[in-house]
């Protein structure tokens, strides 16, 4: 037993190097962050600097109250006193990797072979829209998914020595990230299929259910009163400007399938719907977190993006369900000597469905999502040419960028909540660049006191060249290339 222990430890061992270094291979061919990344990177060295987060931030909307739970980043900022600017890098990439020993786990509670098992821990490695997302984003989700989904694993055979884990990490849960209440509602949606089937709960996952639904909605109450006083039922949608809220919160199958892995969305279906017939207990709290996480993808209640990470994820492990019948299937066929290739061209291709296109969105989104060395080298100029109080207009997409790198004020950036009329702003901007009219362009940078104005390559090819921008009486050109920067003299 203690031999088989030991093989399996050394096995997983090897899973989870093998995934880390493909991710450092990735992160390390990347010498910058996302937009998103230098957000959670500016909050992090505050916490570094003075200890505390930032509760205003200077420089977002020209100085505005944030609202957030800075426990990610003190973590970050806690690795960064050891191994300095790379564990930016290097954590959130050890975090998410450590997915494959919890998926490992999952899938043992429901299926008794240990091969297949690690099968699927690799695979939960290389699931696109995870591995995208959790690349180069400094993401909380690198810790959220594997956090959440283990406490999964500890209640699916909850007993008296798991439950003071379980509501320890739950709690932690809570403090991490809004997205706790999904993990509370995934077990509601459990609750109540299991009622229905007529199954039966031990009283103690009741109580741990209880306890979970009412600690974190209280803990999110605690944390984002004052949002819930100022939007009500509409801080669901973190107060996204009016004229994308489609785009975060829209559900296509299509580009499901592509961020997920057409053959683990087949098996992870099948194995649901399986699992729910024949009353599978764990199972069907898989499938409380994927019909919790379809239901909010329905009504908007929570970004694209979050909602198929988890949803991949679920489907993933019931995939484990899926994959063992058939191979119990194939075990009893009359082609028992072609078991074994059969099974080899299956998994391959299940592998080559996921890592292929992760590795190519990888790819793909770094070319399109970091800064060039151009584009860092304008904003480090700004930083040191710059007066320190001036404000630089950016498209949406590039806010964090000059309040990260640049260090200068933004007219607006994707943090959302509590920020000024996110609205009117987005269509502000989104005018600036694109009227046709110098007198309209000069009202709006008067509006919000713009000093600079940053025009990226991306912005010209949707809109066009801005023609007002060539009056020297009220433009100098500071750069010229891609991007372009015009300071306001006038």
């Amino acid at each position: 037993m203690k031999m088989i222990l030991k093989r399996n430890h050394k096995i997983l061992a090897l899973i989870f190097l093998l995934v880390l270094l493909i991710r450092i291979y990735f992160i390390f061919q990347a010498p910058y962050f996302d937009n998103s990344g230098y957000l959670v990177k500016r909050y992090t060295e505050n916490i570094l600097e003075n200890g505390k987060p930032v509760l205003f931030d200077q420089l977002s909307y020209n100085g505005r109250e944030t609202l957030y739970s800075p426990l990610w980043h003190y973590i970050l900022a806690f690795f960064s006193l050891f191994l300095g600017e790379i564990a930016f890098k290097l954590m959130p990439n050890i975090f998410i990797s450590l997915l494959v020993f919890v998926i490992y786990l999952l899938s043992k509670k429901i299926i008794d072979n240990d091969e297949l098992a690690f099968f699927i821990a690799l695979m939960s490695g290389v699931v696109p829209i995870i591995f995208v997302n959790t690349l180069i984003s400094i993401s909380v989700y690198s810790l959220v998914i594997p956090l959440m989904f283990y406490l999964l694993y500890l209640f699916m055979d909850i007993d008296e020595k798991k439950v003071i884990r379980f509501v320890i990490l739950s709690f932690f849960l809570s403090l991490l990230h809004p997205v706790s209440m999904l993990f509370s509602l995934s077990l509601l949606v459990y609750y109540i299929m299991c009622s229905s089937e007529n199954l039966e709960i031990e009283n103690l996952k009741k109580e741990v259910m209880v306890f979970n639904f009412i600690s974190t909605f209280f803990i999110q109450f605690l944390i984002y009163k004052k949002a819930f006083l100022e939007y009500g039922i509409g801080v669901i949608w973190s107060n996204v400007p009016a004229q994308i809220i489609s785009n975060y919160f829209s559900f296509d199958i299509l580009n499901f399938l592509y961020n997920a892995g057409a053959l683990t969305f087949i098996f992870g279906l099948v194995g649901i719907i399986y699992g729910i017939i024949r009353k599978k207990d764990k199972i069907l709290l898989l499938s409380g977190l994927a019909l919790a996480t379809l239901i909010l993808l329905w009504l908007r209640l929570i970004e694209l993006k979050t909602g198929l990470m988890f949803l991949s994820i679920a489907l993933v492990i019931a995939s484990a369900f899926t994959l063992n019948l058939f191979l119990v299937y194939l075990g009893k066929t009359k082609i028992p000597y072609y078991r074994l290739s059969f099974v080899f061209i299956v998994l391959s291709l299940i592998v080559l469905s996921l890592a292929v296109p992760s590795f190519v969105f990888a790819s793909k989104y770094a070319k399109e999502n970091i800064p060039s060395d151009y584009e860092v080298l304008v904003f480090n100029w700004i930083r040191e040419n710059a007066l320190p109080d001036v404000t630089v207009l950016s498209p949406l997409g590039k806010g964090h960028y000059i309040s990260g790198i640049a260090g200068k004020r933004t007219v607006i950036d994707d943090n959302f909540l509590l920020a000024p009329s996110t609205t009117e702003r987005y269509q502000d901007v989104e005018k600036i660049y694109q009227t046709s009219s110098e007198f309209e362009a000069l009202e709006l940078i008067h509006k919000y006191n713009i000093d600079y104005i940053f025009i990226p390559i991306d912005t010209e090819l949707k809109y066009g060249k801005i023609k007002w921008i060539d009056d020297e009486n009220c433009f100098r050109g500071i750069f010229f290339g891609t991007p372009k920067v015009y300071q306001v003299i006038c």
